[in-house]
């Protein structure tokens, strides 16, 4: 464990933590906390204090010095929590189920005091650690809230904007985290089933694509299936 993860779950059976299982975790879900300066433990504290008036929720916050977990997901039988909006698809499109069912939701907090490069190592990191603990890969099976709920959410792209990243950067980051971490089972590279030069080729007819529409969902996915042809012929996302 190269980070501590602190227990803090709150009460329950309650609004915010209805203590149900998870049917299995598929995915994982990148959010920030949109609120600048607030901290992992005050996060925290604030959902103790509103557990039974609203349903909110997420399973961890992150800053410069804490890793806090206040609904099981790493540290006990992962527990629903309730971190995106069941009434959007993309999810079921990308994973075949809802958010809050069957993906981690992971809160990264920012700005006032906190150092935002401290806590987004350990947002990585931790990101990292439970794509080890389900088997899922950080290239493909992380996703951020913007994407699942583009009308409504922009979560995670300001602290990584003020941190000069693209999300293609924090996944690949995770990658690197997961690929350099002391784990038995560090994932497989991917099989090359096409030449770089070929996915290269197509994925310039992506791009013009990418830069024909102004429409956030479709240039997410010109965004992913670039992706796509870059991990099956051996190259990083971007």
């Amino acid at each position: 464990m190269k980070y501590e993860i602190i227990r803090r779950y709150l009460p329950g059976p309650s609004n915010r933590r209805p203590i149900l299982p998870m049917d299995g975790v598929r995915f994982m879900v990148a959010h920030d906390t949109g609120n600048p300066g607030s901290t992992a433990a005050n996060n925290v504290t604030y959902f103790e204090r509103t557990a039974y008036d609203m349903s909110a929720s997420a399973h961890i916050f992150v800053d410069d010095q804490q890793i806090i977990e206040c609904i099981p997901f790493l540290t006990g039988s992962p527990e629903k929590a309730f971190h995106v909006g069941y009434n959007v698809t993309t999810d079921n499109e990308r994973y075949g189920d809802d958010a809050n069912d069957t993906a981690g939701g992971v809160e990264l907090c920012y700005g006032g005091k906190i150092n935002l490069q401290e806590s987004y190592n350990r947002y990585v990191w931790v990101m990292a650690y439970a794509c080890y603990q389900y088997g899922l890969n950080p290239l493909t099976d992380i996703v951020g809230h913007n994407t699942l709920d583009p009308a409504r959410r922009t979560d995670p792209t300001e602290p990584l904007r003020l941190l000069g990243k693209s999300f293609s950067d924090f996944l690949n980051d995770v990658y690197r985290e997961y690929r350099a971490s002391a784990v038995p089972d560090p994932i497989p590279e991917p099989d090359i089933l096409i030449r770089p030069e070929d996915a290269n080729k197509m994925i310039r007819f992506l791009s013009a694509g990418w830069y024909a529409t102004e429409v956030p969902e479709a240039r997410a996915e010109f965004n992913r299936l670039a992706n796509e042809l870059r991990r099956i012929s051996g190259q990083l996302g971007q």
